[in-house]
């Protein structure tokens, strides 16, 4: 009996530790994550005043068709690295590593060669010598050093969460600066290819530098293709249903209609960065590593998952009740209807949230061809609606369905996550009526103290947006 006990206490113990080890982590993620907002607050903030929204939209679409390339090239590497048994052995690492490298040449040879015809579907001169000479980017990037990802795999966040603030505040520093200084779109083309120099140069020392060799091993090669052919399917369709706004917008509208939704979808799509840093970072290592699988694991999962789900829940709620406000108060009258878009975009910003957990879950148990299954689900309904609904009834109405498209994802890959014994459908609906409910309370609130307009205030600005509704 006395043994059994003992036993019985062991095990509770362990799992104890465990999830103190993760919530831990999370902690440091998540603290990361708000330094790392509060920089690009400020940053967003300052470059509004300092360039014009067409500039802003300018460099919207540069980041944009660099994000593709990076994307459409995606075979994996990283996630090889946590992933694969075999991942933190150092011919595996390097030989990943080796293959980043390569693939940051070509990355750049091929926006070299596109920048022409880019250039001319926007009908935009300046693309042409500001596409190839921001494109350095994907060869200064391609040396950055695999530790990241072997500290990731460690579930190491304390480390990595330092060494992103570093780089955040730096990046920061140099945006605005040089944005001051040059005023000019060139500002921003020089503070990327800076902050991405940093941040290689910086990586090396989060390790022991000596890590780093070119190694070319054929079974590493054969391992890393094999898992990334998938990834690969499923960014490129993660890519494309992403970005179809921005591209879309880009040349159906104009470059100060992006800079203006461009504000707003920064600031939506902070939630769903927080999800993925946290995932990435925490969920989706412990899942790869863990002998666990269906329903058990889920029960292992769930009590973490519950705890990151309802503080996000909190957290966007309380963004969402004075989204509209903070447009008004932090920017000048050209990006007013940017308060609308965010509100907006928070909402689907929720659910996009959910369908991020529902990825990594299914990443890391080795099935990276479900995220394309959700992605392009939501693709098809983008291209299907969009062309359709911005000609007719303008801007407005086109956020609307980038943000109801997000619902359509999260469905998708929630059926295919339970199919693996991996749902969380009850939580996610709890979680779903806190952050609503919680929402219309810190509204009406608000706006008994003055600082909002209410929830009526909301009605008022849908008809005003949306005059038809």
């Amino acid at each position: 009996m006395l043994t059994r006990l003992q036993s019985t206490a062991l095990v509770l113990r362990a799992e104890l530790d465990r999830r103190s080890v993760l919530m831990a982590a999370g902690g440091w993620v998540i603290a990361a994550f708000i330094v790392g907002q509060i920089l690009r607050l400020g940053t967003s903030i300052g470059l509004a005043a300092l360039l014009a929204p067409e500039l802003l939209g300018l460099m919207a679409l540069i980041n944009t068709v660099q994000t593709g390339g990076e994307l459409l090239s995606d075979i994996g590497i990283g996630q090889s690295i946590v992933q694969h048994k075999d991942g933190d052995k150092s011919r595996f690492y390097r030989t990943a590593w080796t293959l980043q490298v390569v693939r940051g040449l070509v990355l750049f040879a091929a926006m070299v060669a596109a920048s022409v015809p880019i250039a001319h579907l926007y009908d935009e001169p300046l693309l042409l010598s500001l596409l190839p000479v921001s494109a350095l980017v994907f060869v200064i990037s391609g040396f950055i050093s695999p530790a990241r990802f072997l500290l990731q795999r460690d579930i190491r966040t304390r480390r990595l969460a330092i060494f992103g603030i570093v780089q955040g505040t730096f990046s920061a520093a140099v945006h605005l600066f040089l944005a001051w200084y040059l005023q000019s779109i060139w500002a921003l083309v020089y503070a990327l290819l800076i902050s991405a120099s940093f941040v290689a140069i910086s990586s090396f020392f989060m390790m022991d530098w000596r890590i780093h060799r070119f190694t070319w091993d054929r079974g590493a090669v054969r391992a890393i293709f094999g898992f990334g052919k998938w990834v690969f399917l499923s960014t490129l369709i993660f890519f494309l249903a992403a970005n179809f706004d921005r591209l879309y917008v880009a040349q159906a509208a104009s470059f100060a209609a992006l800079g203006v939704y461009g504000i707003a979808r920064t600031f939506a799509d902070t939630a769903t960065a927080l999800t993925q840093h946290l995932a990435s970072q925490v969920l989706f290592p412990k899942v790869a590593t863990s002998p666990l699988r269906g329903v058990a694991l889920r029960e292992a999962v769930r009590p973490v998952r519950r705890a990151i789900v309802v503080i996000i829940a909190v957290g966007m709620a309380c963004g969402l009740a004075v989204a509209d406000r903070f447009i008004t108060l932090a920017y000048d009258a050209r990006y007013a209807a940017a308060g609308f878009y965010l509100s907006v975009l928070l909402t689907g910003g929720w659910f996009a949230m959910l369908a991020t957990f529902a990825d990594n879950m299914l990443m890391g148990i080795g099935k990276p061809a479900n995220m394309a299954i959700g992605n392009g689900a939501k693709l098809l309904a983008l291209v299907t609606l969009v062309p359709l609904v911005l000609p007719l009834y303008g801007m407005a109405a086109a956020v609307v369905v980038f943000s109801a498209v997000e619902m359509l994802r999260y469905a998708v890959l929630t059926a295919r996550a339970g199919a693996h014994g991996l749902s969380f459908w009850r939580q996610d609906a709890e979680a779903t009526a806190l952050f609503v409910g919680l929402a219309l309370v810190l509204r009406e609130l608000t706006g008994l103290a003055g600082l909002t307009s209410g929830v009526a205030g909301w009605v008022d600005l849908t008809h005003s947006a949306l005059p038809f509704v």
